[in-house]
């Protein structure tokens, strides 16, 4: 989101005034509305570089070494590698939480595996970090500047500093101890106050942490990072970069030694965690890196623009990995990642699904509209799909008492005409043993005419044919998913007797 829309979607006064406190003048004396407005009038002053970098920086060299940690964590670690750089507002808590338990775990072996050997000593800057903690027992601000030097001079990354220093017992606190929740939430709201990070409230009342899409652009240039993390792992999978040989080339010129017997799985994990895309894809040289016809076939294989200079190339590559949502293999429901691009599906916006690597052939589009519709009914509103028999059939069938209820998706470009498909439809009903009181058409929208169809074909039979737009069943499905949470109760399939365009304001949720 854009710093105006994130703005005009703050959560709460109380955000509203803590975010204007960084540059709005007089913010305490102004109105909401008036905040909002000023607010909007100053928002370059929130991602100019040099106030981004003074922010960050005070943080991150803070008196308060629960500022000094947790800060990073929340913006580097977590929310600019997170989807549209937001997150429900408990969840980051909970994601703070988790790195600081994985950093412990990851610290009881680290200093002994050999596959991170690197031209660096782990061991010297592990003394440095002994040295620092013995006086009183604590690092300074000042101290905290030097080690952050020393750790950029000798080539070592914000993770592994963090592993080394739990491996002393000191990350994050003192004998590894954890942050508390309401620690976290201090931090939050210092990083509020600076001006970096934002809370913003959705329709449904959930509560979502956000960097807007300018101030991120700055953090991103300040921190060096070139795509998210997830896409970097969905770049290294590429074939492309399968050569034990390049990759071992690559981490060698960026004076890394690495063992002629690392597997693949682990040169893979080296360059993510050393090489920049940019440098992994192009190297250090025009002549470094891959080839210019490689980088041309794989923007190809992505549906990209092919020719150009080889920068270009490389820009295009990794600003389409950048933009992958976490990948499908992460979640225990394939069909989730497939719910959630449900309108595009409906509307085949195919650019955009392949941009964000839901599709890879046209063809694909509707077969993933119709497993995101099982999941919607199956998963959300609680009712299984039955097994369809035989070759010409809708898309869906669901129990309903003793009769059942028929659905069938129209993917298209443009608003669905259902003139164009009632003849299909009433074939599909007429084959059916049982009764159909419900047929549902699912689409991105639909003709005015429509509805008078629908009409016509109920006064002529006994089923009432019900449009849904792609839109409004997604958004029927989420509210009624959370108040079921609560009963598992399902969704009652009768509200799906209006002929014609349904109208979800008659669904008592």
């Amino acid at each position: 989101m854009n710093f105006k829309s994130v703005v005009q979607s703050l959560a709460t006064i109380t955000d509203l005034k803590r975010v204007a406190s960084a540059y709005v003048i007089d913010y305490r004396n102004l109105s909401n509305d008036e905040v909002v407005e000023a607010l909007i009038k100053t928002g370059p002053q929130y991602y100019f570089r040099d106030n981004v970098e003074d922010a960050l920086g005070k943080l991150l060299l803070s008196e308060d070494r629960d500022e000094r940690i947790i800060s990073p964590i929340l913006i580097n670690h977590i929310l600019l590698h997170t989807d549209d750089f937001k997150i429900i507002q408990k969840d980051l808590t909970d994601a703070v939480i988790n790195y600081e338990q994985d950093i412990i775990n990851r610290s009881n072996d680290f200093l002994n595996d050999d596959k991170a050997k690197k031209n660096k000593s782990y061991e010297f800057f592990k003394f440095i970090l002994e040295v620092a903690w013995e006086r009183n027992d604590s690092v300074s601000a000042d101290e905290q500047n030097l080690l952050n030097k020393i750790r950029l001079k000798v080539g070592i990354t914000d993770d592994e500093k963090n592993i080394i220093e739990a491996s002393i017992g000191r990350f994050p606190l003192n004998e590894n101890k954890l942050h508390s929740r309401d620690q976290i939430e201090a931090v939050r709201r210092k990083l509020q106050s600076a001006g970096l990070l934002f809370c913003i409230r959705d329709n449904d009342k959930e509560d979502y942490d956000i960097i807007p899409d300018e101030v991120v652009r700055t953090l991103r240039e300040i921190l060096g990072i070139e795509i998210k993390h997830h896409g970097f792992i969905e770049l290294m999978n590429s074939k492309h970069l399968k050569s034990k040989t390049y990759l071992r080339n690559m981490l060698s010129k960026a004076g890394m030694e690495v063992n002629s017997n690392t597997n693949l799985a682990s040169l893979q994990e080296l360059c993510i965690s050393y090489l920049k895309p940019s440098i992994l894809l192009g190297g250090y040289s025009p002549r470094d890196g891959l080839d210019g016809s490689t980088l041309s076939t794989w923007c190809g294989e992505l549906h990209l623009n092919i020719s150009g200079q080889k920068v270009e190339l490389i820009d295009r590559i990794i600003a389409f990995y950048d933009n992958v949502r976490k990948e499908i293999s992460s979640l225990d429901d394939e069909r989730k990642i497939w719910f959630e691009f449900y309108e595009d599906l409906a509307s085949r916006n195919l650019d955009a699904l392949r941009s964000q690597n839901i599709i890879v052939k046209d063809l694909e589009c509707e077969k993933c509209f119709e497993k995101a519709t099982d999941y919607i009914f199956e998963e959300l509103l609680m009712h299984k799909p039955l097994v369809l028999k035989g070759t010409e059939h809708a898309d869906g069938m669901l129990s309903y008492q003793d009769k059942i209820v028929l659905w069938d998706n129209k993917s298209k470009e443009s608003a669905v005409n259902l003139s164009d498909h009632i003849k299909q439809f009433d074939r599909y009903i007429n084959t059916e043993e049982k009764a159909v009181p419900i047929f549902l058409v699912i689409g991105p929208g639909f003709t005015d005419n429509s509805t008078s169809v629908a009409m016509q074909y109920m006064l002529e039979n006994d089923t009432v044919i019900c449009l849904l737009t792609a839109d409004n069943l997604k958004q029927l499905a989420i509210k009624w998913d959370k108040r079921a949470s609560k009963g598992n109760e399902p969704f009652p399939l009768g509200y799906f007797k209006q002929p014609g365009m349904f109208n979800s304001s008659l669904v008592n949720i």
